[in-house]
């Protein structure tokens, strides 16, 4: 072989980075395949034990506390904080069912679905008058009877809609309750089953963990304990986050509902801003509801109002959330936009955030020299 003749190097090479990104795309591919059997067909099965866990992760800065001021023995410290924590979540969960009772029985004391229908139909007439008095003064336009056609058949067509809304409602009502009868049991199991494995772990946790650790090879157990770390540190960046992203949230729904003159402003800003976390339901899961009826009840200031309220909030949020998310975690604005968006398609709210936190993780490692996945730019 002429020594001068480089080309068999550079196949071997052009061999190896195929090979590495075959490799690479391999392992992302079976990642987000365990990801998704676990999180759609596996994640019930483990969940109290998972719960249980993480439960008596979080207790142990207290037990540990309560170990050396109070010289108090862990096991100990542990069930009677558990007990405390157990026996506060459960009045805190009465208290919120016994507050849900007595408004839904209000709601259906007070609320009346033809009132509601009757209500719509009134706002659609007003709007036509208005429709038909705005055309009668456009030359050629002033023809009233397309007009109360349009209207006949919009109110026909939202009273057939109401009525079969109710009929639905109703026709539902038994297996609404049958799939209550059947919910209910499982999740006093789950409840009970937490809470059992809760006592068990935090009264172990150490020696529990410990054995975990031993049946992982070594290198490894240093990759897990690494990846770990990392994880905690993601988690407490993403909740920085979002703690920011709901400060933000929650000023701007003060300011608002304060313009719009809403009683309790302070708290149900609060409240909402609270709802808007959730990435299924977000603010307009109550800005809209409250909107439309308001514009019903002919209340067109307040409605609009908050209509628009969450027009500006929806908007504000899709542009600081990349941006606030990933400055905080370390993640480019777009890197960080694609990934939520990946992650909640694939695995819904869990993959929101699981996403971004698995990416943020192989950034730090690659960074690091760990792995190599990709090549930073050299500043």
């Amino acid at each position: 072989m002429n020594p001068e003749n480089p080309e068999p190097s550079n196949d071997n090479n052009f061999k190896n980075k195929i090979l590495k990104i075959a490799r690479f795309i391999l392992i992302a591919v079976l990642t987000v395949a365990c990801f998704f059997i676990f999180f759609n067909y596996l994640i019930f099965w483990f969940l109290p034990f998972i719960l249980a866990w993480i439960i008596a992760f979080m207790i142990q800065p207290v037990v540990r506390f309560l170990n050396k001021k109070l010289k108090m023995p862990k096991k100990l410290a542990a069930v009677l904080f558990l007990l405390i924590l157990f026996a506060v979540l459960g009045l805190i969960i009465f208290l919120a069912v016994d507050r849900i009772i007595y408004e839904l029985t209000f709601l259906s004391n007070n609320f009346s679905l033809i009132d509601f229908s009757n209500s719509v139909l009134d706002v659609i007439d007003n709007f036509f008058v208005w429709l038909e008095k705005f055309i009668n003064n456009i030359p050629f336009f002033g023809d009233g009877i397309i007009i109360e056609d349009i209207k006949e058949i919009i109110n026909t067509e939202i009273g057939n809609a109401f009525s079969q809304f109710g009929a639905d409602v109703l026709a539902n009502i038994p297996s609404f309750i049958k799939s209550i009868v059947i919910t209910i049991p499982k999740m006093l199991i789950y409840i009970i089953i937490t809470i059992v494995s809760t006592f068990y772990i935090a009264l172990d946790f150490t020696n529990i963990n410990k054995f975990i650790a031993l049946q992982i090879p070594p290198k490894a157990r240093n990759i897990i304990i690494d990846i770990k770390s990392r994880f905690l540190e993601a988690i407490y960046k993403y909740i920085k986050a979002y703690s920011i992203i709901y400060l933000i949230t929650y000023s701007e729904l003060t300011v608002g509902f304060l313009i719009i003159r809403v009683k309790y402003a302070f708290v149900i800003a609060f409240i909402v801003a609270l709802v808007d976390i959730l990435p299924v339901l977000g603010t307009g899961a109550v800005l809209i509801p409250w909107g439309i009826i308001a514009i019903t009840q002919k209340d067109y200031f307040t409605g609009f109002a908050l209509l628009i309220l969450y027009a500006a909030i929806v908007i504000i949020r899709n542009i600081i959330e990349p941006k606030i998310v990933g400055s905080n975690i370390g993640l480019y604005p777009v890197v960080t936009l694609i990934t939520m968006f990946a992650g909640y398609n694939i695995l819904g709210i869990a993959g929101l955030f699981l996403f971004p936190i698995t990416v943020l993780i192989l950034k730090n490692l690659n960074d690091e020299g760990k792995i190599h996945l990709w090549k930073n730019i050299d500043n």
